[in-house]
Formats: structure tokens, C-alpha cells, sequence
């Protein structure tokens, strides 16, 4: 006697014979896969909800809440208008330390060089540096940033032959790089209330993967504290940097 109920698993389990066994392979990975793949598939989702705060960043980085912006600090702003190449150019080139930020603005030896991200949270939600790899490369200058989630090697190798989820899956992945305009921050302290040479970055795209002919209407923005005497990676988002 069959049972009143059954999942949908035990209910292709129970007549095998009905189905091919690729077609049960395929089935056994749509049961055991579809909720990691579902997480995989919101990764690029979240990662914007941990940087807007849960979607109150725009309402709360204004300019009346001492937020202000020019257009022209815009991550997308000179990507959008063409002006890439010539600004980068002007921006290099220049005068160290002068008001545009040429010469790479301060030289700052503790800032510069390859960083990860263990941590990144926002919004009641968060990611590790178990979750994603995420490599912050970062000079006076130019900057690189690649962002990837761990989990979606073994999940292309389970979703087999759905090119459509493979494609989706593949999609969920952030890599930009530019231009990053550093500033020295006045009166800013450290651990224990020490002052410090904290930097504000500001930092303008030339390639965005995220990027698709809209720019996001906030800077890519933030702060970074030396930590103790040797200096170290303390970063607070601004606006933050990475929704795209």
C-alpha cells in the first residue's frame, strides 16, 4: 500500500522504473543542490543589501546628514561620459598632493599592497571570508578589486549539463578596478583614542563587471585607520563599495 503522502524525492524514488537513471541523477541533484543554488544564486543580491544597510543607505547618505557629493565623484561618473583615459591621465600626472589629487595623492606605505576581507556586514546580514575570496589590490593609484564566492565551483560541478543555472551561477561574481583618489582625514582617531592618519578613498571605475550602462548614485567611498603604530586595514564604508 502506498503511503497518503510523499515527497517529491520518495515519490520518484518509488517508481524507478519509470525513469531513466540520468533523469533520476538529475532529479537526486535538483533536490540536494536547489538550496544551495538558490544562496549561490542571491550572492550579487545580498552583497548590495549588506552594503545599502538593507536598503536605507540612499536615504540616509545625504547631504543634509553631512553626505555631500559632486556628480563627478560618482564611481561610473567619467566611465559614463568617455572621460576615463584623460582624467586618469591629468589625475597622475599632476602634482603630488595638490586639491585634484594628483600624483596619487598621499604615498602611503601601510595602505598599500594586496588585502582580503574576512568580514563584511550590514543590514542584520553578512559574508566571510569563508563564503567568498575576495582579493583588494591597492596603491596610491590604481586599485583592483575581485570579488568570488567560494561555493560555486562544486555547484557547476553538481548542476552537470543546466547550462542555463551554470550560466546564471557563473554571472555571480564582482571585479572592478580604477582609479582610487586617497585624501588624508583631519583629527581622526584610532584605538584608544590616539590620532591618527586616517584616508578617506575615493575611488572611480575604469572596468566594472557589475556595470551594465547605469551608475550607482552614490560614491564608492570610505575610510581607513591605521591600526597601533604600524598600521593596518580598519576600513568604515561610506556609501560603501561594491552594489556595482
Amino acid at each position: 500500500q502506498m503511503p497518503s503522502k510523499l515527497t517529491p524525492l520518495s515519490l520518484r524514488l518509488a517508481s524507478p522504473l519509470a525513469m531513466r537513471a540520468e533523469s533520476l541523477s538529475t532529479a537526486r541533484v535538483h533536490d540536494f543542490v536547489q538550496e544551495d543554488l538558490s544562496a549561490a544564486l542571491d550572492w550579487s543580491a545580498k552583497q548590495g543589501r549588506i552594503l545599502t544597510g538593507g536598503g536605507v543607505a540612499e536615504s540616509l547618505y545625504t547631504a543634509a546628514r553631512g553626505y555631500a557629493f559632486e556628480q563627478a565623484q560618482l564611481p561610473h561618473h567619467h566611465l559614463e561620459a568617455g572621460s576615463t583615459h584623460d582624467t586618469f591621465r591629468a589625475w597622475r600626472w599632476g602634482p603630488p598632493r595638490d586639491a585634484s589629487g594628483g600624483g596619487g595623492g598621499p604615498a602611503l606605505p601601510w595602505l598599500t599592497g594586496g588585502w582580503s576581507r574576512p568580514l563584511f556586514a550590514g543590514g542584520g546580514e553578512e559574508s566571510s571570508g569563508a563564503s567568498e575570496a575576495c582579493v583588494n589590490l591597492v596603491t596610491p593609484s590604481l586599485f583592483v578589486d575581485i570579488r568570488i564566492p567560494i561555493a560555486r565551483n562544486a555547484l557547476l560541478d553538481a548542476l552537470g549539463e543546466r547550462e542555463e543555472e551554470r550560466l546564471r551561477l557563473l554571472a555571480r561574481q564582482h571585479g572592478f578596478a580604477g582609479y582610487a583618489r586617497l585624501a588624508e582625514v583631519q583629527g581622526a582617531f584610532g584605538p584608544g583614542g590616539a590620532a591618527v592618519a586616517a584616508v578617506a578613498c575615493t575611488r572611480h571605475h575604469a572596468v566594472d563587471w557589475n556595470f551594465l550602462g547605469a551608475g550607482r548614485p552614490r560614491p564608492n567611498r570610505w575610510t581607513v585607520t591605521p591600526l597601533g603604530g604600524n598600521g593596518g586595514d580598519n576600513g568604515g564604508d561610506n556609501g560603501g563599495d561594491n552594489g556595482g
